[in-house]
């Protein structure tokens, strides 16, 4: 499996921070947006990420370049593609791999890999998300809607996120369980980036984070997450 590091994303979303991207065999087909909804699926993101099979290095070599960025440094892995392993699997051995290169940096990420339920494969993902966001490496889960968040934050293995409708206001929202949702900050203010929130990458939030479905397909989205 091939990743690519970018050390300065032009991203103005996520400011001057080094980014990454994993080929999209490591998205899992159950997510609701893989066909379609997907906002890596359109613009630059679309133009860049299909190339990352050919561009990209092979996962040692990609671990090799986090591990030489600079102390504490915040960065962003997966501008798009989720984490190691094919389709719903997460690769243990990589997974590992990538959450020691990632020691006394600021690494984040967000993952729809499969979690909840009783199968093998949900369970072995919920023990190496949590492993991960207990040894430096956050990995935020990621909700398809509100009730599906409490479901995700009911695990208790790391931060949570939630798609939200593109037309979504409030600042502050709650989910049918009562949790609190503070909607993305880069999502109405031009001056707030990933590099000067950081929100994301705190492994102990217990705020859930709201992101107003964004990009070609918002309006798809927004009908799926309601």
């Amino acid at each position: 499996m091939k990743a690519q590091l970018t050390r300065i994303s032009r991203n103005v979303k996520t400011g001057l921070i080094p980014v990454s991207m994993t080929e999209r065999k490591s998205c899992p087909k159950s997510c609701p947006w893989y066909q379609k909804g997907c906002y890596a699926l359109s613009g630059n993101l679309n133009i860049h990420w299909p190339k990352v099979s050919e561009r990209g290095v092979e996962w040692d070599h990609f671990c090799s370049l986090v591990k030489f960025l600079p102390r504490n440094q915040l960065w962003r892995h997966n501008e798009c593609g989720d984490l190691p392993g094919n389709n719903l699997i997460i690769n243990s051995i990589m997974l590992m791999r990538l959450v020691a290169a990632n020691k006394n940096k600021k690494g984040f990420t967000y993952t729809a890999k499969p979690v909840l339920g009783e199968s093998e494969t949900n369970k072995r993902n919920r023990t190496l998300i949590l492993y991960a966001n207990q040894n430096g490496f956050t990995i935020n889960l990621s909700g398809h809607n509100l009730d599906h968040a409490d479901k995700l934050y009911d695990l208790n293995i790391g931060p949570v996120t939630v798609v939200l409708p593109k037309d979504t206001i409030a600042k502050v929202l709650y989910t049918p369980q009562g949790r609190k949702v503070n909607i993305c900050p880069a999502s109405y203010n031009k001056n707030i980036t990933c590099s000067n929130c950081q929100i994301c990458a705190n492994a102990n939030r217990k705020n859930i984070i709201g992101f107003p479905a964004h990009g070609a397909a918002a309006k798809t989205v927004s009908e799926k997450c309601k």
